[in-house]
């Protein structure tokens, strides 16, 4: 009994020891083999120790993949610490916890998944989604339904896929309209992105792809899409009709001579871009725009060209799913200036100063502080 007694304690300090490499900031590439290790343990034992270690170090100590994860650890105490995480507006990986306690498929958590369909995160409204169709919740079917104008694709597409799981076709219409996404951001072809998942999905049920090949040029595709528009019309020949308008495709025909991109897993998503005819605009899809004038265009330029003489070779902070883009118009053409957490290079510091004071001129205070608050993580470590 002795002998039983001390190997339990070997263990604990075992797991206790796996658990916090999994979530050390420094370790990023041992910490998949870490959570192989832990998911051959016994899951009561790994479960203390995560309680323990969040309890003395907080839930941002937590890291991005090691909370996806606790999914996968089938223990009470874990689905209640992710409802908890869910509910931490200052937890920095919410979706993740999100997605995490939706594959635990515990009923108890209804309300919070009904909750998540209006979370301001769009990573939490689409894992929220896909829980409710785990959890076979019928009854929120017409406000899953209302996300089907979703401005994020990720979340409308979750949403036309979960309906379609409960025998409602109404978001095949939003899945077929994606096959013409057209969204680029900086020469970056984003609209293959949905393309191809909407593709993927669709063919499963048509079970033919009808030719059409997402990654191909517009013109290259129009002969499958026909055949797709001729397919969906034959069971809802009203189909146009019935795409939310933030869901129709876009063709993005404006120019622009400068982009910032910041993607946060933790925070969300900034967006902003200046274009040729000197005005600040905001957002991805849906763009709001105001005027420089001569004075501040100047000031801008000045502070872009700073940006623009940072090594561009180097990617700065470490790497994941946080990150800030510069597109820089050099020479005719774009490149970019990745930044990865806590990297921000001092050159870039004086445009992000200048970019909050406008944003608070031209959008208002709210504005600003949501852009201070996101880009603040990449900001270099003292």
């Amino acid at each position: 009994m002795l002998l039983a007694l001390l190997m339990m304690v070997q263990e604990g300090d075992e797991i206790a020891r796996e658990v916090a490499l999994a979530n050390a900031k420094d370790k990023p590439l041992i910490q998949h083999q870490v959570l192989r290790k832990l998911s051959d343990r016994r899951a009561a034992a790994v479960a203390d120790e995560v309680l323990h270690f969040t309890g003395k170090n907080g839930h941002n100590s937590l890291a991005s993949g090691f909370t996806q994860w606790l999914g996968s650890l089938k223990d009470d105490r874990i689905a209640k610490l992710l409802s908890e995480l869910v509910a931490d507006r200052n937890f920095y990986w919410r979706p993740q916890a999100m997605r995490a306690l939706a594959q635990h498929g515990d009923k108890r958590y209804l309300e919070d998944f009904r909750a998540g369909l209006s979370d301001p995160q769009w990573g939490c409204r689409a894992a929220t989604i896909l829980a409710l169709q785990g959890i076979e919740d019928r009854e929120s079917i017409p406000k899953i339904r209302s996300l089907l104008g979703d401005e994020v694709y990720d979340v409308r597409a979750q949403a036309a896929k979960t309906l379609h799981a409960f025998g409602d076709t109404s978001g095949l219409p939003v899945l077929v309209e994606a096959l013409r996404d057209e969204t680029t951001w900086f020469e970056i072809d984003y609209g293959q992105i949905a393309r191809e998942d909407a593709w993927n999905f669709l063919k499963t049920l048509s079970k033919d792809d009808f030719g059409y090949k997402p990654w191909e040029t517009t013109q290259q595709r129009a002969g499958g899409m026909a055949k797709w528009d001729a397919w969906i019309a034959r069971s809802i020949p009203d189909w146009r009709e019935r795409v939310p308008g933030k869901a129709r495709a876009r063709t993005e025909a404006e120019e622009f001579v400068f982009g910032y991109e910041l993607r946060s897993c933790q925070r969300g998503d900034f967006f902003l871009r200046i274009d040729t005819k000197g005005n600040l605009v905001l957002g991805c899809f849906n763009l709001e725009r105001a005027a420089l004038s001569a004075e501040e265009m100047k000031a801008f330029t000045s502070a872009v060209e700073k940006v623009a003489s940072v090594d561009r070779r180097t990617l700065y902070g470490r790497p994941g799913c946080d990150f800030e883009l510069f597109h820089l118009k050099i020479g005719g053409h774009f490149e970019r200036l990745s930044v990865g957490l806590q990297g921000r290079p001092d050159g870039v510091q004086p445009w992000i100063k200048r970019v909050a004071g406008l944003l608070r001129e031209k959008f208002g205070e709210g504005v600003a502080s949501e852009f201070r608050d996101k880009c603040i993580l990449f900001q270099a470590e003292e």
